[in-house]
């Protein structure tokens, strides 16, 4: 394995403690971090890998076999799929990101696997544009809310993976009452989503929670590609993570937001 892959910080079961990992997805903000530490671990016994770049570069990438991916993304079992990936901002933000994006490929192609994917765009789940892995990465698909399914081939030639084309019916699915879907990936979340379900029931209306708990339900009933936190009403996403606690709550009551 190369040297710039052993250059980054693996953190483990045994080393999570002992590394600074929890600290800097604090330090790193983004809409569904910070992680649940239980959650992570259970991410472990299913394949997840997690590298960070050694202080002063605060940043993390976290990644898993196609197969184990908690995002909709098909045609992917021979691939290592980016959970997320996150450096502080600044001018040197693409070179520092593009560090952990070797190293990612550089385990692919150590292991075998065929391809790396990446979900790039601004909602919550995907990897910020501003990050993008740069050349020899291609978009093979768009997807709602302008998210790209970006692929670096390792070994080809392969089939090109792809999103779902079900998106309207995994709403639609959900039945025609208010239904908040989270992965449980993060507290923040969680707790946006109780926030939400308890001022609903003060004026009257039950909004049913829907956690995805393996990485199976994620690919194949997430309503959006970050995955992590939607609202659907009457069978329709209304949104995510990107919109106030407010408007997500005017939506499930009906009414026009203020």
């Amino acid at each position: 394995m190369s040297r710039s892959l052993r250059d980054l910080v693996t953190v483990s079961p045994p080393t999570f403690d002992r590394t600074a990992f929890a600290w800097v997805d604090r330090q790193l903000s983004a809409a569904h971090a910070p992680y649940e530490r239980d959650w992570l671990m259970a991410r472990f016994e299913e394949g997840l890998q997690i590298r960070m770049l050694h202080p002063p570069d605060p940043g993390i990438v976290l990644f898993q076999p196609g197969r184990l991916s908690w995002r909709p993304i098909e045609g992917l079992d021979d691939a290592v799929v980016v959970h997320d990936l996150r450096v502080s901002d600044g001018p040197e933000a693409r070179s520092v990101a593009r560090r952990l994006w070797e190293g990612v490929e550089e385990f692919g192609q150590f292991y075998g696997f065929s391809s790396v994917l990446a979900l790039m765009g601004e909602e919550e789940g995907l990897v910020s544009p501003g990050f993008a892995p740069g050349r020899r990465w291609m978009t093979v698909d768009e997807g709602p809310g302008g998210a790209r399914l970006t692929a670096r081939v390792l070994h080809g030639p392969i089939a090109l993976p792809h999103f779902p084309s079900d998106w309207r019916a995994r709403a639609a699915s959900l039945g025609p009452d208010p239904v908040i879907q989270t992965t449980g990936e993060s507290g923040a979340t969680e707790a946006r989503a109780a926030q939400i379900c308890a001022r609903a029931a003060e004026a009257g209306v039950h909004v049913r929670r829907e956690r995805l708990t393996t990485p199976e339900l994620a690919r194949h009933r997430a309503v959006s590609p970050g995955a992590t936190f939607s609202v659907v009403v009457a069978g329709e996403r209304v949104g995510g993570l990107e919109m106030s606690d407010d408007t997500l709550l005017a939506a499930i009551l009906g009414q026009s937001p203020e």
